[in-house]
């Protein structure tokens, strides 16, 4: 049975433990890296040396026990407790030339460690997201291919670790996504594994993007990352013993959308999104109206905390009463 298989947290834990040793020193590489960025002088011979040591222990790093996850494009590598390392997974290496990221839009991020402190030929890298021993990324993680294996560990990982997240982590993806939206950028939703719980952090690991019809910077986003998919390639199904969790996500996701007076999000797809996240919810209120109802409280309380108590309070009504309040 599921229960029996997927019940034991800390035997996952065990298992990521094994895989990820978090207790050891700094690599070379890394020290000279740090070094290299915080000089004010950066010379050519400064640069040789870092890349000699890169090539010298690049294999090491690669070692499969250090393989921390997958995307459709890359695969992350640990390098040691403070870096990582994404090398793209259709291309030959190349190690050639060492640049460093000065991006300023990285300043402004909270909750980003995706972006490339580093390239070295078509290497990334970049901060170490995870600094506690259990890093628990949203959904369902890489390996498990069946569906009551996903299932089971969707309800007694990923759902036991994110509802027991605070609601300052979800404000802060709430957060860059606006920031990103007003940059015309996007972080990827399609894979829910880019983000992660560490802490009572969110943290979110993959490349900025161009917005398009798949990456959301919007409550359709955060809903397709924490609600509505097990993974890139699965879709989450209604689950009565999941209800309750659900909930509990949706509050914090809707919570954080008005603190920050988040795009709701305006594409089919994304409409898509909102309504399915109100199905797994056994909320049977269509999100149209939701919208119209979330709207006017924007007009109607232009205090943020008490609009954020009202909007609370709808959500109650909402769960407990399976029609729109508002409405009436």
């Amino acid at each position: 049975m599921i229960v029996n298989l997927y019940s034991n947290q800390q035997s996952y834990n065990n298992k990521y433990k094994s895989i990820v040793n978090f207790n050891g020193t700094p690599a070379k590489f890394s020290q000279e890296l740090k070094t290299y960025i915080s000089g004010s002088v950066k010379t050519k011979e400064n640069e040789i040396n870092l890349l000699e040591i890169f090539k010298n222990t690049l294999r090491q790093f690669l070692n499969p026990e250090n393989k921390l996850g997958s995307g459709e494009f890359g695969t992350v590598y640990k390098i040691d407790d403070e870096f990582v390392l994404k090398k793209p997974n259709f291309e030959e290496l190349k190690i050639d030339r060492l640049s460093i990221n000065e991006n300023p839009i990285v300043q402004k991020l909270k909750t980003y460690y995706g972006e490339a402190v580093a390239k070295i030929g078509n290497i990334k890298i970049l901060k170490n997201a995870a600094e506690t021993e259990t890093p628990i990324p949203a959904g369902v993680k890489d390996g498990l291919t069946e569906y009551w294996q996903k299932l089971g560990y969707y309800r007694d990982v990923y759902l036991k670790k994110f509802t027991s997240l605070p609601q300052k982590a979800f404000d802060d993806v709430a957060a860059d996504f606006k920031t990103l939206s007003a940059e015309r950028k996007a972080f990827d939703t399609i894979n829910p594994n880019n983000f992660l719980a560490d802490g009572d952090k969110i943290k979110i690991i993959d490349d900025i993007e161009l917005p398009n019809d798949k990456f959301f910077n919007s409550l359709a986003g955060m809903m397709k990352v924490f609600l509505t998919t097990f993974d890139r390639n699965t879709k989450a199904e209604f689950d009565i013993l999941a209800v309750g969790a659900r909930r509990n996500l949706l509050r914090k996701i809707v919570l954080a959308g008005e603190k920050q007076e988040l795009n709701f999000g305006s594409s089919a797809a994304e409409r898509e999104e909102l309504n399915e996240a109100l199905r797994l919810c056994d909320i049977q209120t269509p999100w149209r109206e939701v919208q119209t109802d979330l709207c006017n409280l924007r007009r109607r309380y232009p205090n943020i905390e008490e609009r954020l108590k009202k909007v609370n309070e709808y959500i109650d009504e909402l769960e407990d009463s399976g029609y729109n309040p508002f409405m009436d």
